[in-house]
């Protein structure tokens, strides 16, 4: 009978460990957060460019979620 318990539990454990977004960094660049999972990655984009700010919330779903911040900036760098 206690099998039957542990089994919804560990994968109620998985299901929150794949979904739940953790803060996992903070820039210098104006603010830019960003936010990981293990299947996506949430950044928070607040940028300042040459002529303005970049603001803008984006989600990187697999495998884009395992790229780093400069590798995800040169993706989203406004064309200057």
């Amino acid at each position: 009978m206690k099998k039957k318990i542990w089994i919804p539990v560990i994968a109620v454990i998985a299901a929150a460990i794949m979904l739940i977004p953790i803060p996992t960094g903070i820039y210098n660049d104006g603010g830019t957060r960003e936010y990981t999972a293990l299947t996506y990655k949430i950044v928070v984009w607040n940028c300042l460019t040459e002529n303005s700010t970049y603001s803008k919330t984006k989600v990187y779903f697999f495998p884009d979620n395992f790229k780093s911040i400069d590798s995800l900036w040169e993706l989203e760098k406004p064309n200057e």
